[in-house]
């Protein structure tokens, strides 16, 4: 497959969303009004957290929350102790909805509340990879910090978080990668890797500063 007729792959992501009354990222925006909060959930290490309970008009409540950035519902529902890694049909976690808008004060509360920080959805895409479609440096740090993979690869065309962060031009998200050891090198079911991913959407210098991590 073609580059170029690949790359609307990375748009349709948002079509994938199927929550009732989604909203999508709007790029430089959703980061920069979500700035962490200053109440913060107790860290489990201080004060372990009851079991979690399974509910799924909360389960759901708990992602759609998440997609739109309502930091305020999202604590609401941790302190009920909603199981914050449960899934939707597709398998998606409220982390990745956070992740994917670049939610990064709602990223943070479902980390410390136990979100696993690697789960996959059916397409093998984890929160990870759906933040680095966007933005959002600080959403992926964190989420690095907490020992996401950051040469996870998704099911079907075996791109990376790099690759996807290269092709929207996303050049402070893709420092962040390098910085934490992102492989440049790997490449996806066509043989082609994040520079070609860069240069080819326009971003040459994105795909030199790749280059020179490679080399």
């Amino acid at each position: 497959m073609k580059l170029l007729n690949k790359i609307p792959v990375l748009v349709l992501i948002s079509l994938l969303i199927a929550l009732t009354g989604c909203k999508n990222k709007k790029a430089g925006s959703n980061e920069e009004k979500n700035k962490p909060d200053t109440q913060k959930i107790e860290s489990k290490a201080e004060t372990p957290l009851p079991a979690q309970v399974s509910d799924l008009q909360s389960e759901q409540a708990l992602r759609e929350a998440a997609l739109e950035g309502n930091y305020d519902k999202v604590v609401q529902l941790i302190g009920k102790n909603v199981n914050v890694n449960a899934i939707d049909e597709e398998r998606r976690t409220a982390l990745m909805f956070a992740a994917f808008n670049g939610h990064t004060n709602i990223v943070q509360a479902l980390l410390d509340a136990d979100a696993k920080v690697d789960m996959k959805d059916l397409s093998g895409r984890t929160a990870l990879l759906y933040a680095s479609t966007g933005p959002f440096p600080k959403t992926v740090e964190i989420l690095l910090e907490y020992g996401a993979d950051p040469n996870m690869i998704d099911n079907e065309e075996h791109f990376t978080s790099l690759m996807y962060a290269a092709a929207e031009g996303n050049m402070e998200v893709v420092k962040v990668l390098l910085k934490n050891n992102a492989d440049p090198s790997m490449t996806d079911i066509d043989g082609d890797n994040a520079v070609v991913f860069a240069r080819q959407n326009g971003y040459e210098n994105i795909a030199e500063l790749i280059e020179k991590k490679m080399n």
